[in-house]
């Protein structure tokens, strides 16, 4: 059975009957976008248009993962400039447009699930399972928005005992209210609530839209994220060998328009010129027709974690005049944002085996990924600590550029690596951590903001 996308339609309901303008004074987080809907075919395509948000350039379709690699290791910095440069120098202010845009478009599409989630009841047109399978999408989306904001916003789970540094502004329903900063540990506890719920109201099957096998997978990255090795194994064990994906034989079918098996939910450009879906990822790849270079070119640093015989290096980048274009996505064609998929699901079950002493079925996940890149398998004797950091030297590699690197760098540091420098910055300095913006601020006097100190 192939996997499922969700397929990037323009809804024209969704689109034009509401308002996208932000009063100056209305925080993006209290967006008024409500919509009143009156019968099922109204709500899914309103809460289509919440799936559209998702590939907005500011948030899946490209920001969120060109943040993550510019605040951790994985661009060159050289010639970088404007908000792009206060990134990569850990020297973000309020008044950023890729933070503005970052929760802009990752609260529109939250709150227009949430407008989908308020009015479901009173739709009489829609059977008990139609509505249970919207309730399990709505919770879906919402849950990966807000999992993803508050790594952004928020220092890492586990960087107080208690999880009580401040989050992001969460909202379970949709309104205009005044809402305040939540704790680390009361977004992750929605985050985790709303994902257990998905997993029971979903279908395995449903169309082209969130299944409970993409339920299941985000679950298993959350509780990878917490260091929760044993609920994170089971999550992805049971996709991996439960679910109807399989395990693609070209490492790069996943990242086109093809055939993958991998994908378990993914964002998909239909159309170059007409939708912009994953705008970003295009714009920062694509070299400009008037120089022949790309927006943004990877570090020297990840292209040498790839060996000289490991099919990938070749694969996902060129050298341009010395530099490195990243050519992992099909940027002239229409192509898939695999936000989930079957490969890191290995690597959140092998590494979670590893740090629950079951080392074969770690070294079996590794050398599946190691083989498929053209390198050698490893010893069937590798355990502990050299099969961990094996396992973390090839989710680096697998997963550059897809909304990885920063997080990963500041889990591994609440784990094991409390002195962990990321380009000689301390992990947790307040400068790795996005600022709230400026409209957040002026829209809650009292919401409170990040330290700007930087990372001096």
């Amino acid at each position: 059975m192939k996997s499922r996308y969700f397929l990037f339609v323009i809804m024209i309901f969704g689109l034009s009957a509401c308002s996208d303008t932000f009063l100056e004074t209305v925080p993006d987080n209290a967006s008024s976008i409500s919509v009143e809907l009156t019968n099922k075919t109204e709500a899914r395509e309103f809460l289509n248009s919440g799936y559209n948000s998702l590939t907005d350039g500011a948030a899946y379709g490209g920001q969120f993962a060109l943040i993550s690699e510019l605040m951790a290791d994985g661009i060159d910095g050289a010639f970088l400039e404007g908000d792009w440069l206060a990134h990569y120098s850990r020297s973000t202010d309020l008044f950023l447009g890729t933070t503005r845009g970052m929760m802009e478009s990752g609260y529109r599409a939250s709150g227009r699930a949430n407008n989908v989630l308020d009015q479901i009841p009173a739709l009489t047109d829609m059977t008990d399972a139609e509505k249970q399978a919207f309730e399990g999408e709505v919770k879906f989306i919402r849950s990966m928005v807000y999992f993803d904001l508050v790594r952004f916003f928020g220092q890492p789970h586990g960087y107080t005992p208690d999880n009580s540094q401040l989050g992001i502004a969460v909202r379970t329903t949709q309104s205009i209210d005044i809402v305040d900063r939540s704790s680390v540990a009361d977004v992750y506890a929605l985050v985790i609530s709303d994902l257990q719920d998905a997993v029971n109201l979903l279908p395995a099957n449903n169309d082209i839209y969130a299944n409970s096998w993409a339920a299941k997978a985000l679950l298993a990255k959350v509780y990878f994220q917490m260091n929760d090795f044993q609920n994170a194994f089971d999550m992805a064990n049971d996709v991996i060998t439960n679910g109807p994906f399989s395990f693609d034989t070209d490492f790069s079918l996943k990242y086109g328009f093809g055939d993958s098996g991998e994908v378990i939910f993914g964002l998909l450009s239909t159309h170059l010129d007409f939708d912009n879906a994953n705008g970003g990822l295009r714009g920062y790849h694509r070299p400009d027709p008037s120089n022949g270079l790309p927006a943004v070119f990877a570090s020297s640093d990840i292209v040498n974690s790839f060996p000289g015989d490991d099919a990938r290096r070749s694969a996902w980048f060129a050298d341009v005049n010395g530099r490195f274009a990243c050519t992992k996505f099909g940027v002239d064609n229409v192509y898939t944002n695999p936000v989930i998929h079957l490969t890191e699901m290995k690597l959140i079950r092998g590494e979670s085996a590893a740090e629950l002493g079951n080392a074969p079925m770690g070294v079996a996940d590794l050398n599946d990924i190691r083989e498929r890149a053209g390198l050698v398998a490893l010893s069937d004797a590798l355990a502990g600590e050299p099969l961990i950091q094996n396992l973390r030297l090839e989710r680096r590699k697998e997963l550059y550029f897809e909304n990885n690197r920063m997080h990963e760098l500041k889990r591994q540091a609440v784990k094991d690596s409390p002195n962990l420098l990321i380009r000689n910055a301390p992990w947790d300095c307040p400068g790795m951590v996005c600022q709230i913006p400026d409209n957040e601020l002026k829209g809650n006097p009292n919401m409170q903001s990040n330290p700007q100190a930087g990372c001096e």
